[in-house]
């Protein structure tokens, strides 16, 4: 399960959204990645902000902001009403896709697979320059700051799947019970914060154990399907 969340997630007239086909291949697109991305990083912002920020032109963040719109992951920002200029902001409450589903389905597996690809690739590439900005940077102000609070962990338990789900609501509903505290906030409001992401990968490990396929073949003796010499 793929689940993204925001600072605004916790209004409590806003649930998660699940993530369905239509509104999939219409996150599929990487300006609009960027766009989500900024939004979240920086709070609410207009297409010309995003513009500027972007390198794009008003007239292609709008469109995109318009689209986001109407798949449901963005809104109109009731704290900048009565303004000559729309105010965009991240849906509150975040939302979920099942990938495995997305992926399984062939009207909705290229769709997946970028959104997937893009998520997980952006979370490698940011931990990533960190780590290296740590390294190479150690004198940095900003990570003599940082260092100590940033945290790195490995849990190991042996749970059934159904202990193991119960684990991951506890643990997101721990998650979020923190993240209420710090609702509302953005860098602007806040100059002296970061934004601070947490990722969770809770996955059995199966280690090198074999495919029921490869275990039926070894149990018949194998079978050589590659070319035979004379």
């Amino acid at each position: 399960m793929y689940e993204k969340e925001h600072p605004e997630a916790t209004e409590p007239d806003h649930a998660s959204m699940d993530v369905g086909a239509e509104a999939l291949r219409g996150l599929a697109h990487p300006l609009r990645a960027r766009i989500l991305d900024e939004l979240t990083l920086e709070g609410s912002a207009t297409a010309t902000i995003l513009a500027e920020r972007l390198g794009e032109s008003s007239g292609s963040t709008s469109y995109h902001l318009r689209q986001l719109s109407r798949y449901g992951f963005v809104e109109t920002d009731p704290g900048h009403t009565g303004r000559r200029d729309r105010w965009w902001r991240i849906r509150p409450g975040g939302w979920r896709m099942s990938g495995l589903d997305h992926l399984r389905n062939p009207a909705t597996r290229e769709a997946a697979e970028i959104v997937l690809d893009r998520y997980y690739g952006g979370r490698r590439e940011r931990l990533d320059q960190w780590r290296n900005r740590v390294r190479t940077r150690p004198d940095d102000p900003v990570v003599r700051r940082w260092q100590t609070a940033m945290q790195d962990s490995l849990s190991h338990a042996r749970m059934t799947p159904e202990e193991t789900e119960e684990f991951a609501g506890a643990l997101q509903e721990f998650v979020r019970s923190w993240t209420r505290r710090f609702e509302g906030r953005t860098a602007r409001s806040h100059p002296d914060t970061e934004s601070v992401e947490l990722h969770t990968d809770l996955f059995p490990n199966l280690g090198g154990a074999p495919d029921a396929d490869d275990a039926d073949a070894s149990e018949k003796g194998g079978e050589d399907d590659g070319p035979t010499s004379p």
